[in-house]
């Protein structure tokens, strides 16, 4: 996905060891725990500017206070989730211009020990390091709770530094490329992202706090499609002032035409007064595509308005990119084609297992990238044993496809994969026609049940219930899903809207939050499921025509669930055989549409959501106020009387996966 070309200067720099030493301090400022102030014996000041306190002006990562983990940063917090495209801004001020300030961070990073970012540092518009950023490298992660030497350390400085008399405005961002500092040339291994800052230090002669405190936004665009056009616009950094004006313009190659934008706009070129951290794409089609009728739902528009979105999937795609998957090492070969962002249609056909591998029930996970159809195959079923595909694009199909028996416990610990299909900060996905499927008990690859002496078997209490993990999660910002025509059934935890309970902040590039999740759940089978039929936080779902058939799970199963402060429409859906339909856990509504506490001890634990449900089997009524989705559908005036027989795998002909 290709993000905003970072601005660009030249300026001499080099770098030195240490801060400085200090004859005295004033910790002064507002927010948590107040910047830092020191005058040096050398008569310069130095200013170590915390997240909250004098000097910091905004982030578009995350404030993170409290923290009993990854102790001995200063004050009461850090500044995390500085990923591709996000910025950390400060404001200095000068009594009268000055060359030769310095600038360094103090950082954390202990993702990996061969992780290295880059930080490039902007000044009053311009960025005095392109192509040499302040190198940061990985720190001593030692051990969760106990101060350890390492764990927090000084960069660098940039020297020479030119500010104004009077306030000046300092952004960091992370470099993307090879760059050249301090005389050695690297290459961040992770592109565009910054390591965790404590504070950012300023030293120079007559510098202080500034006042200019502006807020700055974050902004990024692309084409969603490369291969289909071109965004351009008129903004020259990926962090701007609020309230600036930028225009953009698409262009489509040959062959494709410009739909709209991101945001529900169709106008081209787009002029948008950017308030907020904003991500804007291009979506672009083939001139020749038409959309299938089978379709409606989330996936169809792209704002709560109802603006539409015509998912193309991989239509377009070259006949390279148009392949047939027929066995395993055949998947292992197409790792970077189905994770790239290139339109791609790609065949599953037949049973692609990790069976006859050393470790046979150790899964295993790939990514799908944007602009991607993945269909079974119709005379020879598609179906993924053990193996997890993360859907972490936009633009994306799933059709007539076999989920399952994928083993998140190995032993006492997890195991390659989590879950048999994942969305994770996913946009605009159909899944259609698709069977999901594990077992109630614990089996090995051929079906057999894993019993005591077995490598993995365990006794522990919750062993069973999460031997198999989910069958269809979406988390992390992942919006505008439809799931049609597929059949759950025969697992303990089937479907997670959002991740946890600890709140709805988790993001992608996109900037969308679980807040932002919308998903259609639309005329599927759910059978001898347990719970999570599904599980919603903090989003908005519609949930109508569906079948809900407890079956062997009857009197311990529990349906719709509504938690953390979700939204949910539910309508025109037979709920059978759920004899539990009251319990102690049970905070509002019943074990088929309800809320149920989890850890208290969690910001968003014992928070319950809101749903209207009307036009069902039972469980009509409503707790808080929902309204019925902006899209086009048909809405049910009744449930189906019994289990639909057209919905999983094998109802499609090859025909209509065209």
């Amino acid at each position: 996905m290709k993000k905003l070309t970072k601005i660009t200067g030249i300026f001499a720099l080099s770098a030195i060891l240490s801060f400085g030493t200090g004859c005295s301090s004033d910790s002064s400022g507002g927010g948590f725990d107040g910047s830092e102030k020191i005058t040096n014996s050398d008569g310069t000041t130095t200013l170590k500017i915390q997240e909250n306190g004098d000097g910091f002006v905004s982030t578009t990562g995350s404030v993170k206070t409290d923290d009993s983990n990854w102790i001995g940063y200063s004050g009461e917090g850090y500044i995390e989730n500085l990923t591709s495209g996000k910025t950390v801004v400060y404001t200095v001020s000068a009594t009268e211009a000055i060359s030769n300030a310095k600038i360094g961070v103090h950082y954390g990073m202990w993702n990996t020990q061969t992780m290295i970012r880059g930080v490039l540092v902007t000044v009053n518009g311009t960025c005095i390091n392109s192509g040499s950023a302040i190198k940061t490298v990985y720190t001593n992660k030692g051990t969760k709770g106990q101060v350890v030497d390492g764990r927090w350390i000084d960069s660098d400085y940039i020297t020479g530094v030119s500010l104004n008399a009077g306030s000046n405005t300092i952004i960091i961002e992370g470099a993307s490329g090879e760059q050249s500092f301090n005389g050695e040339t690297y290459t961040p291994t992770d592109d565009g992202a910054l390591p965790n800052i404590d504070y950012l230090v300023v030293n120079g002669k007559g510098i202080d706090y500034g006042t200019d405190t502006t807020k700055y936004v974050s902004l990024s665009y692309a084409s969603e499609n490369e291969t289909a056009g071109s965004v351009e616009s008129t903004a020259t950094a990926a962090s701007i002032a609020e309230g600036t004006s930028v225009t953009f313009t698409a262009a489509a190659n040959s062959g494709w035409v410009f739909e709209c934008w991101s945001d529900g706009t169709k106008t081209n070129p787009y002029t948008k007064t950017i308030s907020e951290n904003t991500y804007l794409f291009a979506h672009f089609i083939p001139t020749d595509y038409t959309a299938s009728s089978d379709l409606v739902g989330y996936a169809t528009i792209t704002t709560d308005s109802g603006d539409g979105y015509t998912i193309s999937g991989g239509a377009g795609a070259s006949s390279e990119n148009t392949v047939t998957i027929s066995s395993y090492a055949e998947l292992v070969a197409k790792k970077d084609l189905l994770s790239s962002d290139e339109p791609k249609i790609i065949t599953i056909s037949g049973t692609i297992s990790t069976k006859d591998n050393a470790n046979p029930l150790l899964s295993e996970k790939y990514t799908i990238g944007s602009n991607s159809t993945i269909y079974g195959d119709t005379s020879n079923q598609g179906r993924l044993q053990n193996i997890e595909f993360v859907v972490e694009g936009e633009n994306v199909i799933i059709r007539n496809m076999m989920f399952g028996e994928v083993i998140s416990w190995d032993g006492y610990t997890k195991s390659g994969a989590d879950d048999a299909l994942s969305l994770n900060g996913a946009t605009h996905v159909w899944v259609d026609h698709c069977e999901f499927q594990s077992h109630l008990t614990p089996q090995d690859l051929d079906g057999n049940e894993i019993t005591e002496g077995h490598d993995y078997y365990s006794d522990d209490s919750d062993w069973a219930k999460d031997f198999y993990d989910g069958l269809l999660d979406i988390k992390n910002g992942s919006t505008w899903i439809t799931i049609s025509n597929c059949y759950f059934h025969d697992h303990y935890k089937a479907c997670l809207c959002a991740s946890g309970d600890d709140g709805p902040d988790k993001n992608t590039t996109t900037g969308a939050t679980d807040s932002d999740m919308r998903v259609t759940f639309y005329h599927n089978h759910w059978k001898n499921i347990n719970a999570r039929m599904p599980l919603f936080r903090y989003g908005t779902g519609h949930i109508y025509d569906c079948y809900f058939d407890a079956g062997s799970q009857s009197d311990s199963a529990s349906c719709i669930n509504v938690r953390a402060g979700s939204k949910l429409y539910i309508e025109g859906n037979n709920f059978a055989n759920f004899s539990k339909t009251t319990g102690d856990s049970v905070s509002k509504g019943s074990y088929i549409v309800g809320f149920f506490f989890a850890d208290t001890k969690k910001a968003y634990g014992n928070v319950s959501g809101s749903w209207k449900a009307v036009n069902n089997s039972t469980a009509n009524g409503n707790e808080g106020s929902v309204s019925a989705p902006a899209y086009s559908y048909t809405a049910p005036t009744s449930y189906p009387t019994s289990a639909p027989t057209d919905v999983g795998v094998g109802k499609l002909s090859a025909s209509d996966l065209n």
